[in-house]
């Protein structure tokens, strides 16, 4: 049967644990049954309302003054989706909002599992964009009302259905296994990332060629491209792939060529001085120091890029150095959809 639940949240700020609000719709059989929409308050230390999140979804701090705070609204989402597997479109930016949502209020995880629709669309259709309307309407549904929390959950409905009939399977987790990606999964102090199950690691990964036909203005073009962490969009080899697309050269290590490191599920908050980095962050670090030029962005950056979206980068203090991260406060924040 394809029995789910569909959530989207949009936030108060660039930080990924700042909600402000919720949809939710339950479908059985790929029917739905009940749905549910909540304001709430953000945590303390992630309350503030950015210009740019409230110019895209229209909720301001006045409108969730008397809402309630965020870890009063999640066991009712928990209640609503039960034992069902949750879809996103980008689950690493909607699960990710529970996750450092949790972590700014020192609380365990709870256990869910998670399908992404971002990472179905990319597995299933060839679009000039796996933004929310462009992968419903390649699925036969036509969004509405983008950036409101309910709608976009609605608009996942009509992506699964849409699939799921193309496909001819009946459940979510078939559907997941039918274009070759994983169901992802939570729970306290563990995070599997709903993936595609298709190619490795690094080492195993295959250089693509050049694509000739890239446009010279692209944000990427002519750039040696690195990539550190896990990605929660896509694997790394799509994303050496889309880094050849738009004209540059991934690489696999970080070296005097990088101009671009990508941080794969990282919040631009802990970029700060004593925080702990990995091998290529620290290289990167290092390289600065020396006078290299080298771009760190997160991966809701990086997707936006893709989009051809540019970014205004900013500099962060870390560790006696000046390390450029692109700006999260308007950027990161809503690349996903």
């Amino acid at each position: 049967m394809l029995d789910f639940s569909a959530i989207d949240f949009e936030t108060a700020n660039s930080y990924r644990g700042s909600p402000c609000s919720v949809g939710l719709v339950k479908v059985r059989d790929g029917v739905v049954v009940d749905s549910r929409y909540w304001l709430m308050r953000p945590p303390e230390s992630a309350s503030g309302f950015s210009p740019f999140n409230v110019s895209l979804h229209g909720i301001t701090e006045e409108m969730v003054a008397t809402s309630p705070h965020w870890k009063e609204v999640l066991p009712k989402i928990l209640e609503f989706v039960g034992d069902d597997t949750i879809v996103a479109h980008n689950s690493g930016f909607d699960i990710g909002v529970i996750r450092y949502a949790c972590a700014a209020d020192n609380f365990e995880w709870p256990e869910l599992r998670f399908l992404c629709t971002m990472v179905l669309g990319r597995r299933a259709y060839a679009l000039p964009s796996y933004r929310l309307p462009f992968v419903a309407e390649a699925a036969g549904f036509v969004a509405s009302n983008h950036h409101h929390a309910l709608a976009d959950a609605e608009a996942v409905v009509g992506i699964i259905n849409g699939m799921a009939s193309a496909a001819g399977v009946r459940t979510v987790g078939d559907l997941a296994t039918a274009h070759g990606v994983c169901v992802g999964r939570m729970q306290s102090g563990v995070y599997k990332g709903s993936v595609c199950t298709l190619g490795g690691g690094s080492g195993r990964l295959l250089a693509p060629e050049a694509h000739l036909d890239a446009d010279p203005d692209g944000y990427l073009y002519g750039r040696v491209v690195v990539f550190t962490g896990a990605l929660m969009s896509m694997t790394r080899q799509i994303a050496w792939d889309a880094v050849a697309k738009a004209g540059g050269s991934p690489e696999a290590n970080t070296t005097k060529r990088t101009n671009v490191l990508v941080l794969g599920d990282f919040n631009p908050a802990n970029l700060r001085p004593g925080a702990t980095y990995s091998g290529k962050t620290r290289r990167a670090f290092d390289l600065q120091a020396k006078g290299q030029d080298i771009e760190l962005m997160t991966e809701a950056d990086f997707l936006r890029v893709l989009e051809g979206d540019d970014l205004i980068p900013v500099r962060v203090e870390t560790r006696g150095s000046k390390a450029p991260l692109s700006a999260p406060t308007a950027e990161s924040s809503r690349c996903r959809s």
